[in-house]
């Protein structure tokens, strides 16, 4: 059975003006023509006996529908990593809304997809007992995703303006936007934002609390949180998790409403 966000390779089997019918083994599905390439650029239109990467948009549908676009390949990469984390720690009910055309105004920049789901799903608050997710329009300003954006640009400038040494892929033309932070200890998790690079491509860094070492990681923001709380990630800051956090607490998530107290 099909599932959403799953990635094929698929075949076209028949092609029609509304769009493309392909299989992938046993399964059918159906590529609406707005989810093919050609129909945004100037890719050769789909033909019969045609290979292709697609994704699964809605496996309830009958057939289910899928994309061929990259962009949504990349958005289904992304979110999958938020589905391993829901099982390990099971999000609090009920969800959020957020109006994120609003949010990414403010910031000036489009955010990742499974960062908003993870905000949709959780809210912000606390993961493994140790890892503070940021969320929009959070009543404290040390937790609020907006208002550490620009505190965290404005002390960073502050750092390199005095000379602090700046590590290279750091250097040049990017951005640096803050989405976790580590109670205590201080260290502050950022998406690495490069021209060009679209959000579900956007790698983590983080920058120690009281020093000034940064470790890097070829993740996006939900990967990293699925290796933490499993107690399989390979950042130096949370391989002794096991030692101040039982497990219990390394697989639970405490909201913003409970610790904050509103």
């Amino acid at each position: 059975m099909l599932a959403d966000h799953q990635e094929l390779d698929v075949v076209v089997t028949a092609v029609a003006s509304v769009g493309i019918v392909v299989r992938a083994d046993a399964y059918e599905g159906f590529i609406d023509q707005a989810k093919h390439p050609s129909w945004w650029s100037e890719a050769p239109r789909a033909a019969v006996g045609e290979r292709m990467r697609a994704v699964v948009l809605d496996a309830t549908r009958t057939p289910p529908r899928l994309s061929a676009l990259p962009s949504d390949v990349r958005v289904a990469r992304s979110l999958r990593h938020t589905e391993p984390l829901t099982r390990l720690c099971p999000p609090p009910a009920p969800g959020r809304t957020v109006e994120w055309a609003v949010v990414e105004e403010a910031l000036g920049v489009a955010l990742p997809a499974d960062y908003k789901r993870l905000v949709e799903m959780y809210g912000g608050g606390v993961f493994a007992g140790a890892l503070w997710l940021l969320e929009p329009d959070c009543p404290d300003a040390m937790y609020d995703l907006v208002a550490q954006t620009a505190e965290r640009e404005e002390i960073l400038a502050e750092l390199w303006a005095a000379g602090e040494d700046r590590p290279p892929q750091l250097r040049g033309d990017v951005r640096l936007v803050p989405w976790g932070y580590v109670e205590g200890a201080g260290h502050v998790l950022y998406w690495l934002v490069r021209p060009g690079v679209e959000p579900e491509e956007w790698t983590v860094v983080l920058n120690e609390g009281r020093g000034p070492l940064w470790e890097a990681h070829a993740a996006s923001c939900s990967r990293f949180l699925v290796d933490v709380v499993a107690g399989t990630t390979s950042s130096y800051y949370f391989t002794d998790l096991d030692d101040p956090v039982d497990q219990d607490e390394r697989t639970s998530f405490a909201p913003n409403a409970q610790i904050l107290g509103r």
